[in-house]
Formats: structure tokens, C-alpha cells, sequence
């Protein structure tokens, strides 16, 4: 068990030095760079986002030994990749428009949603980190078969999900979050007016890529 749990953690170094950097990396960076102004900011969002994300992972791992590589396999793909999908993109796109408007819009509304989503944003990371450890992709599709079909206990499942969860938290987006967050400390950013246009770019891209989520979605699914 201690080998194949090594050989996990060092799959999830891997796959988080790669495919999930390339995934999570420009969503995450940029909602660090549009809402974090310090580098210990930027590693605040990474931890709680990250740790929501390893939660999700263990939870799958412990559900894809109990129900069975078929099963799993086809509900998890073809029944619900498609809710999540569209429900992750829908999220990220939120999350870019309330930052575009800002908190001083003169909507109370709007004020209200970007306190409790943006200023006040662990559980925003954290349902972030959920949306995204969640949504379907071929290298946790293949993790989480390995692990149903040599898992003889339910605890198996939990351990050797845990071990590849830990091995995507060792990512170059430790350091990556901490520097972004330091871009707005940048002499070129002091004035009010440029950093109010950093932040909309950073909103703007957020939609961008949670609309191209959806899209790509709505035309694979149909």
C-alpha cells in the first residue's frame, strides 16, 4: 500500500506541475490577480482553494470504491459532466462580473454580492476549488480507476486519493499565486484609475474562460 500511495502522490505531482496547472492555473491567477494585493494574499487563495479541491479528490476516490469502476465511470462522466461543466463555467463568469462592476456601483445589490463573494471570498475559493476538483478530466478519470479496480477496502480508496490529492497541492501555483498577488504592490499600479483597469481585465478574462467552459461544453454535449 505504501508503494502504490507513493507512486499516487508522485502521479498528482505530476499531473498538478501540468494538466491541472494548465486548468486551474488562469482561473485561479486570475481571481488572485483581480482581488489579492500582497503575496501572502495570493497564498491565502491558493490554500483554501487547493484544500477544497484535495477534499473533493478523497471524497471521489472513497465513492469510486464503493460503487465500481462501470458505474462510477458512466455516472460520473456521461450523467453529470455536463451539469458541471455548465454549472463551473456559470460560476466563474459570476465571479468575473461581480468584480468588473466592483462594490462601489451604486447598486445595493450588487454592494451586497461583492462582499459576500469577493471581499469576504473563502467560500468562493472554496466552492471554486469544489467546481473545479469536481469537473471530469481523462488523468483523474484514470486515477480514480486505478484506484477502484486494485482498492479491496473502502479505506484503500481514501488513503491512495489522499496520497495523489497531496501530490497536486505541490504545485508551481504556490508560487505563481504569491507572485500575482504581488503585481498590484507595482509602482505603475498606485493610482486608483490603473488599478481599477487591472482589476477589469482580470474580471474580463475570468468571463472569458467560464464562458468558453460553457461553450465547449454545450458543443461537445450536443
Amino acid at each position: 500500500m505504501l508503494r502504490i500511495c507513493i507512486s499516487l502522490f508522485l502521479t498528482g505531482l505530476m499531473l498538478g506541475a501540468g494538466p491541472c496547472l494548465a486548468t486551474c492555473g488562469p482561473i485561479l491567477l486570475s481571481y488572485i490577480a483581480a482581488t489579492k494585493q500582497s503575496p501572502s494574499g495570493g497564498l491565502r487563495s491558493w490554500l483554501v482553494f487547493s484544500l477544497s479541491r484535495s477534499a473533493v479528490y478523497v471524497g471521489l476516490g472513497f465513492l469510486a470504491s464503493l460503487i465500481g469502476t462501470g458505474l462510477f465511470n458512466r455516472y460520473y462522466w456521461e450523467l453529470t459532466g455536463y451539469i458541471i461543466w455548465i454549472a463551473g463555467g456559470v460560476f466563474i463568469c459570476f465571479l468575473g462580473v461581480l468584480i468588473f462592476i466592483g462594490r462601489d456601483s451604486g447598486s445595493k445589490l450588487c454592494a451586497r454580492l461583492n462582499e459576500g463573494f469577493i471581499q469576504r471570498d473563502r467560500k468562493s475559493l472554496a466552492t471554486l476549488g469544489i467546481l473545479v476538483g469536481i469537473l471530469p478530466c481523462v488523468p483523474l478519470m484514470g486515477v480514480l480507476s486505478y484506484i477502484t479496480m486494485i482498492s479491496t477496502r473502502l479505506s484503500d480508496g481514501i488513503f491512495m486519493s489522499a496520497a495523489f490529492s497531496l501530490g497536486t497541492l505541490v504545485s508551481p501555483l504556490i508560487f505563481l499565486g504569491a507572485l500575482v498577488g504581488l503585481i498590484p504592490r507595482l509602482r505603475s499600479l498606485q493610482q486608483e484609475k490603473n488599478i481599477i483597469i487591472y482589476h477589469r481585465v482580470c474580471a474580463i478574462i475570468l468571463i472569458i474562460l467560464g464562458l468558453h467552459i460553457i461553450i465547449r461544453t454545450v458543443m461537445s454535449y450536443s
